[in-house]
């Protein structure tokens, strides 16, 4: 009998024991046990943070266009933080069963919710603002960023394959799945505000020195050291979040990510990867990842010339066009950098994160690179290239001229718009000086000239040309980056692309391409590398952006001497003689007795209303920089743009692109 007895309590010990190494086998290998939940805890509680540096942004001569800086932060405690958020407390009601429990759920918190209030209370004091807007921006800077990585990692653990909200509809079931989850960033403080200066340093530690859950924290911030300038190119950053590109490639919550920018596209380079030291309860190293810090990205621009431009354009008595959109591009023909880029309204990049809501409903639309993505008739400003096609495709000599009279021209054709505005037609003003020909309708941007010799030329090749120049396809492309600036190809045909395939241009349409209008339109940048093309006396080379990549070799246009000859000729006479478009602009600018060569061409557009200046200019060293000036709701190319080309041209010179005589 006491054997039975003694086999059935071994049988049992046996099961007994079997029971509990199967729990403790489970308890140790699944990762969503409460064992390992509570050892995370005690892991990423004592663990100390490695802090890698972003890349920096530099223009071409090494000056720090966006850079971490070290500063400190107030930050408060998730502990507190979580207690003012309704998710929280809608969690804690959705595991009560009864009334009673929740008033115990009240009781419990309600010590930490006093401490809340007083630490928004100091908050709103210290920051001169309301216990309101402290309160949302707990919220929207430590408690929306914590929750959405809880949602997204309890999708991702129970439905791995499948969308959250579409395999768990229930709201309160994916909020009580979500709440189960626990991140790192519950257990370390939040950064709230950032302490510009040690006064304001020393005045939160003494505002606070006494308050629970609130520390001040050294880390580092992305700063944009020149504010506003070249904003839209530059870009920033924002705080990455779930869901965000890049979710595979080991961002953490606390992460920032480019945003949109250089700081977007060069994001693989810039990124730096911050690392961690975990220990256990004895203080022994449990992992250790190594930090990784970003490269340094450098553009092609020149700071210093761009502040000079974007000053110019803010200056009231300098700038005739003050209070308009404004874009300007300069390229520096012999290496195609882009020295400068400039788009008018700007924004400060430091607050941008904060005011985005706002500058993205702003009329004004500051948040627009108007040289990239932003696409305008280019009016007469293309009337040096419709030149050079019909030149090139044997359809107008040098000489031959095209009688623009004083009178209205017949339905379906443009009239000439110094019969509009004077009266009579360049047949008029050309009495003296060998009539209308091509050196003088550039000179003197004859409509009736240019609307004729456009006609002459077959569609397709008209199309061509326009390609070959650059215009109706992507005017920037980066080498050593995934992903390229928002940028728009323009349009030349007759109908907006649907496909890569171009649509013709219809034949009638022609007279109005040869005056830069009809469903013509190109962007500032498209303008500049065409008119950097000619000053290469006809070889196309894409500018470039990001220094550090090869020039682009293009490709010669296989224009002869004489086309390029009369376009120059043209050209110069447009800001060198009496009755082009530009003279009376550039007469007294005394570029001439300097040694630099000014070609320009005017350019004016109705329906809708906009002004163009671009050209390139030349110094007797071989130096040559070309340019583009787009001002919306220009009425004249000459009077609204011809003056800041002219003073961007002495800029040039300033800093050393175009060299003066001696």
């Amino acid at each position: 009998m006491s054997s039975k007895r003694l086999k059935i309590f071994a049988f049992s010990c046996t099961v007994i024991a079997a029971v509990c190494i199967a729990r403790l086998a489970y308890i140790q290998l699944n990762p969503h046990s409460v064992w390992q939940s509570q050892l995370e805890k005690i892991r990423t509680g004592k663990c100390t943070e490695l802090v890698a540096l972003r890349g920096k942004i530099l223009d071409r001569n090494g000056k720090a266009l966006a850079t971490d800086e070290a500063c400190f932060t107030l930050c408060i405690d998730y502990w507190f933080a979580r207690l003012g958020d309704e998710r929280f407390w809608l969690v804690q009601s959705l595991r009560c069963e009864d009334d009673s429990e929740r008033e115990k759920i009240k009781e419990k918190f309600q010590q930490d919710y006093n401490t809340l209030n007083e630490i928004i209370a100091k908050c709103a004091q210290f920051k001169n603002c309301t216990r309101q807007e402290i309160t949302e921006q707990i919220n929207r800077q430590i408690n929306a960023p914590v929750w959405q990585l809880r949602f997204y990692l309890a999708g991702k653990r129970k439905y791995p394959k499948q969308d959250f909200e579409s395999a768990e509809p229930d709201a309160s079931e994916r909020l009580l799945l979500a709440s189960q989850v626990d991140i790192a960033e519950m257990h370390q403080p939040q950064p709230l505000m950032r302490l510009d200066n040690d006064d304001a340093v020393l005045a939160a530690q003494l505002k606070f020195i006494d308050t629970e859950g609130v520390q001040i924290l050294p880390r580092s911030e992305r700063f944009y050291p020149y504010k506003n300038s070249a904003c839209q190119l530059i870009g920033w950053v924002k705080p990455w979040n779930p869901g965000d590109e890049g979710e595979s490639n080991g961002y953490e919550l606390g992460d920032v990510i480019g945003f949109c920018g250089i700081e977007n596209i060069c994001e693989q380079k810039l990124r730096g990867r911050s690392g961690r030291i975990v220990y256990n309860l004895d203080n022994e190293v449990v992992s250790r990842t190594e930090r990784e810090f970003g490269s340094d990205v450098k553009l092609t621009i020149d700071i210093e010339l761009q502040q000079k431009v974007e000053k110019l354009l803010k200056n009231p008595n300098l700038n005739p066009t003050f209070g308009k959109a404004v874009g300007i591009v300069i390229i520096d023909v012999n290496s195609t950098d882009i020295i400068t880029m400039a788009s008018i309204p700007d924004f400060d990049l430091n607050s941008a994160r904060w005011e985005y809501s706002r500058l993205l409903a702003d009329g004004n639309r500051p948040l627009l690179n108007r040289n990239l993505t932003e696409i305008y008739p280019p009016g007469s400003s293309a009337k040096p290239i419709i030149l050079t096609a019909a030149m090139e495709e044997k359809k107008i000599t040098a000489d031959e001229i095209i009688s623009c009279p004083s009178s209205p021209v017949p339905a379906g054709w443009p009239n000439c718009w110094i019969l509009k505005t004077l009266g009579y037609g360049h047949d008029d003003q050309w009495v003296y000086e060998r009539g209308n020909k091509a050196r003088n309708a550039l000179r003197g941007s004859c409509n009736i000239y240019f609307s004729h010799i456009a006609a002459r030329v077959e569609p397709q090749a008209l199309q061509q040309w326009l390609l070959k120049f650059g215009l109706g396809r992507n005017a920037l492309e980066t080498n050593t980056t995934d992903r390229t600036l928002p940028q728009s190809a323009g349009i030349i045909s007759s109908t907006i692309p649907q496909t890569e395939d171009l649509p013709p241009i219809d034949a009638a349409e022609r007279r109005f391409f040869g005056i830069g209008q009809g469903n013509f339109r190109a962007t500032p940048l498209q303008v500049a590398n065409a008119f950097a093309a000619l000053a290469r006396r006809g070889v196309f080379k894409r500018a470039r952006i990001i220094a550090t990549e090869p020039a682009d070799e293009g490709y010669s246009l296989n224009i002869s001497d004489e086309t390029i000859a009369v376009i120059y000729d043209g050209m110069h006479a447009v800001v060198t003689e009496p009755h082009g478009t530009a003279f009376s602009q550039f007469a007294r600018a005394g570029f001439e007795e300097k040694g630099i060569k000014v070609y320009g061409k005017t350019g004016s557009t109705e329906r809708p209303y906009h002004a163009w200046f671009a050209g390139f200019a030349k110094d007797n060293s071989g130096k040559s920089a070309a340019f583009a000036v787009l001002v919306e709701g220009g009425q004249h190319g000459s009077s609204d743009a011809g003056p800041i080309a002219r003073d961007i041209i002495s800029h040039c010179i300033e800093t050393g692109y175009l060299t003066q005589n001696r």
